[in-house]
């Protein structure tokens, strides 16, 4: 009988450790590969319902722009040249203050001037719905663990929103070399409240309406 009792009780006993190994592998196994993964209890968010969220039911035009599209890397710090000895250096010293230089698209905002925009187009109403539904809905579809960003923010392309009185009153600048937006001013939406699926939709939409998205080095 002891003997009997002594059998099931290993049995049992292995039948458990073998069992809460198992589990134990199969969590591991699950949170390994849940980042991406499609998020079962996606509902997609209506554009009725996006277009009455901040920027979008302030704006009368949204247009996507591109811009910094010859610089590899913005300006930054740089030596200065010596004073010039002769008309040679003079002339390349004239060249090296006026060469063109890479802007700062947030200036926009305080001067409301356009210089430095290289390609440009407005969007219609079916163009800011399937925008909208990029920004609002894409991260959604999936399950997001992971949040990064990479290199230097050096934006080349930005969506752009005018008031009623054809103003510019917010951007989103997306650098979709390095995978960062950023907001300005309100700083409505960043890297940290994204994903990276959400660059893939974005440059694909920008390249199909005909607008460049990354720096060509000229040979």
């Amino acid at each position: 009988m002891i003997k009997n009792f002594s059998c099931v009780f290993l049995i049992l006993f292995f039948s458990s450790c073998f069992s809460q190994k198992k589990k134990e592998k199969d969590l591991l196994e699950d949170y390994s590969v849940a980042h991406g993964k499609n998020n079962k209890s996606y509902r997609p968010i209506s554009f009725g319902q996006r277009i009455k969220n901040y920027p979008f039911n302030k704006a009368s035009k949204i247009r996507i722009v591109s811009y910094n599209l010859d610089f590899a890397k913005n300006n930054g710090y740089e030596v200065p040249l010596a004073p010039p000895k002769t008309k040679e250096d003079s002339i390349k010293l004239n060249e090296f203050y006026n060469r063109p230089k890479s802007i700062d698209f947030r200036e926009i905002i305080e001067t409301q001037s356009e210089k430095g925009i290289v390609e440009s187009k407005a969007l219609n109403l079916e163009e800011i719905s399937k925008i909208s539904h990029i920004i609002y809905n894409t991260c959604e579809k999936y399950l997001i663990t992971i949040r990064s960003q990479s290199g230097c923010f050096f934006p080349r392309n930005a969506i752009v929103f005018y008031d009623e009185n054809d103003k510019v009153f917010e951007i989103m600048e997306i650098c979709f070399e390095c995978g960062n937006i950023e907001s300005y001013p309100s700083n409505f939406i960043d890297w940290e409240s994204t994903c990276e699926f959400i660059y893939l939709e974005l440059e694909k939409f920008f390249k199909d309406k005909g607008l460049r998205t990354q720096y060509v080095k000229e040979n």
